[in-house]
């Protein structure tokens, strides 16, 4: 097994094709998996996107819940990942997961099969590496 002390930065982009990523219910289903993340995660950190309100917004600060950041994150923790993201995805079959690295490419990895996760792992931290 790989060096699991290795650690990687990127952001989960959570995409529906039934509902628009700013309404209240994907917010809110997004949201769930973010507390399931939050909660089981045992290495590395997760958080919510934020951005400023507009003008005439009563927000300040939008949290938004479709872009999290995982921070720290190694081999197995990504492995925790993916398998609480499955489950996620498992009732939300129209959903598309994309991991975004830091310099704004992206890969779609949707209902990714526990074989893909050293693959995928060691992208991620080719392209984290590539970065610094």
């Amino acid at each position: 097994m790989e060096n699991t002390s290795e650690k990687v930065d990127f952001q989960i982009v959570l995409e529906s094709e039934e509902v628009d990523k700013s309404s209240v219910y994907w917010q809110r289903q997004c949201q769930m998996l973010y507390d399931t993340i939050r909660k089981n995660l045992s290495e590395g950190s997760v958080s919510p996107s934020s951005h400023k309100g507009g003008e005439g917004e009563k927000a300040g600060i939008i949290i938004s819940f479709d872009v999290l950041t995982l921070t720290g994150i190694t081999l197995n923790s990504f492995y925790i990942l993916i398998k609480l993201i499955n489950i996620w995805e498992r009732n939300r079959k129209r959903s598309n997961l994309k991991y975004k690295f830091r310099n704004g490419s992206e890969v779609i990895c949707t209902n990714l099969d526990v074989d893909d996760i050293p693959e995928i792992y060691k992208r991620l931290k080719q392209e984290d590496n590539n970065q610094e």
